[in-house]
Formats: structure tokens, C-alpha cells, sequence
């Protein structure tokens, strides 16, 4: 259990997704559900699968990570369903205000609240946490590895966009969202 009472998991999320291959998607409500992940295209509404090990897991689009639920544009409103295993679900993002959303992640693991800023690295990285600066995937390519971390959320910010924990070496957001259709990390939260 972690700084918001609840249990997360410790590790990326290191789920292969075979594109065609029917696989296990779960809901917020404990209850699972069958679905095939579609091969890459211009909407990315699939895996995008990095080397594990080197990577410390696997990067997934968002429409992956929300197992082909999340396809609809509704900002701030949670997506159900994830690739997260039973009993687990996405982190999700919450509004404080008009201007000011903040992270699960960044709440659950470091304390931050409303106006809190500053560089929160070191702790992100350090046991138990474990974060790792994995980078992200776009048009195939994995990008600022080692020097960038993103996490994706289960909230869409726009039709092109997810709210995600974004940290670098020198600072940390917890407002910061990035294209669906890219490939970024995942940490899953116990339900």
C-alpha cells in the first residue's frame, strides 16, 4: 500500500499482445471480458511492444492499454475497462478544478497535491516504486529512453490525447497528457 492506501503493482506491466489473438481485457468491476487486439495502423489502436528487459516492459498505446474500450473522445471521463489482469485496473486522473488535474500515479506514490511542482525523480525511481525512464514509442521508434518516463492513465484528455505521469531527470508533471496512438508504460492499481 502506497501514500493513497492502495496496492499498486511494482513492475511495468509485461503483457505480450499477439495482434488477431483473442486476450483477456477486465473492468473496474472485477468482471473480465474477451477481445482481439488490432494490428498497427494510423489510429495505433494496438500494442506497440518494446524488447523486455531493456526496456522494463512493454510499451502500449492507450487503445491498447484500455483493451479496445477506450476508443471514444470524452475528456476526463475514465475508461471501464484494461489490459490490467483481474482484480487490477488503469490509474486513473481526477479534475481539482477547471485548470488543475492530477495524477493517481503522482498522488498515490509521492503525496502530491493541488499546487504541489517540483523534481520527484529520485523518489519515482527508488525502491519500492521502481519507475523507470522508458521512454515512448511513436512510428515505431523508441524515444528519449533513459531520459524520459511516461505512464499512461486511464482518462482521455481529447480524441487525440491520454493524461499520463510524465517525469524527466530534472522534473516531474502530473498534468501531462500525449498521443493515444503512441506507446508508453503501464502500471497497473489493485481494485
Amino acid at each position: 500500500k502506497l501514500a493513497d492506501g492502495n496496492c499498486w503493482m511494482t513492475e511495468n506491466l509485461s503483457l505480450p499482445l499477439s495482434t488477431g489473438t483473442p486476450s483477456i481485457g477486465s473492468y473496474n468491476d472485477g468482471s473480465t471480458f474477451e477481445w482481439t487486439p488490432a494490428s498497427c495502423s494510423t489510429n495505433g489502436a494496438c500494442a506497440m511492444n518494446g524488447n523486455t528487459g531493456t526496456y522494463n516492459g512493454y510499451y502500449y498505446s492507450w487503445y491498447a492499454a484500455t483493451a479496445g474500450v477506450g476508443t471514444y473522445d470524452n475528456a476526463d471521463t475514465n475508461v471501464d475497462g484494461s489490459i490490467c489482469p483481474a482484480g487490477w485496473r488503469l490509474p486513473s486522473y481526477y479534475k481539482v478544478d477547471s485548470t488543475h488535474t492530477y495524477s493517481s500515479i503522482t498522488q498515490a506514490y509521492l503525496g502530491i497535491t493541488e499546487g504541489s511542482t517540483g523534481n520527484y525523480t529520485s523518489e519515482l525511481q527508488s525502491f519500492p516504486l521502481n519507475f523507470f525512464m522508458n521512454g515512448y514509442l511513436n512510428s515505431g521508434s523508441i524515444n528519449l529512453y533513459s531520459s524520459r518516463g511516461e505512464y499512461l492513465s486511464s482518462t482521455p484528455q481529447s480524441n487525440t490525447y491520454a493524461w499520463r505521469l510524465y517525469y524527466r531527470s530534472f522534473d516531474t508533471y502530473a498534468t501531462g497528457y500525449f498521443e493515444k496512438n503512441a506507446g508508453s508504460g503501464v502500471r497497473c492499481v489493485a481494485l
